[in-house]
């Protein structure tokens, strides 16, 4: 439902704009993803590896900041304003596609999120277990038709 009311204001963009827009919100994941990776490892001790994903961090943020530009730069300024909400795929929260790193990072890491993929990774493993207990009552139902 988010998806289609924010879809509907965001119409109006050019096709160029849009793929932009989309890039802008894939770093933006992508930063508050590694960045809360960053913090975990630093927090268990693993600062190298920690220090290798902030590197990284550094890097999409440069390629964010050079594409939000240019974004800014192909659409009028009141259609601006009304860009800036993207949904995120996991928990259909609403983000901005200009929140700093460290929001995104907190919204990534934050327990609605996390929950999110809690569930769908408990849904399969469920499903998993459901096709598994299907099967084999398939199977024990064929071989006692065969044997009687």
């Amino acid at each position: 439902m988010s998806k289609k009311k924010l879809a509907a204001v965001q119409d109006e963009l050019t096709e160029d704009a849009t793929e932009k827009m989309n890039e802008i919100h894939q770093l933006g994941e992508q930063i508050g993803t590694k960045l809360a990776r960053a913090e975990e490892l630093g927090a268990t001790g693993e600062v190298e590896e920690s220090l290798r994903f902030l590197e990284e961090v550094e890097n999409l943020k440069k390629e964010k900041q050079g594409l939000e530009l240019e974004f800014r730069n192909s659409i009028s300024a009141s259609s601006y304003q009304q860009q800036k909400l993207r949904v995120c795929e996991v928990c259909s929260a609403y983000l901005g596609i200009h929140d700093n790193d460290r929001r995104l990072a907190d919204h990534f890491g934050g327990k609605l999120h996390v929950g999110f993929i809690k569930i769908r990774e408990k849904l399969t493993e469920l499903r998993e277990i459901v096709d598994e207990k299907l099967k084999k009552r398939e199977k024990e139902r064929e071989e006692r038709n065969r044997r009687g």
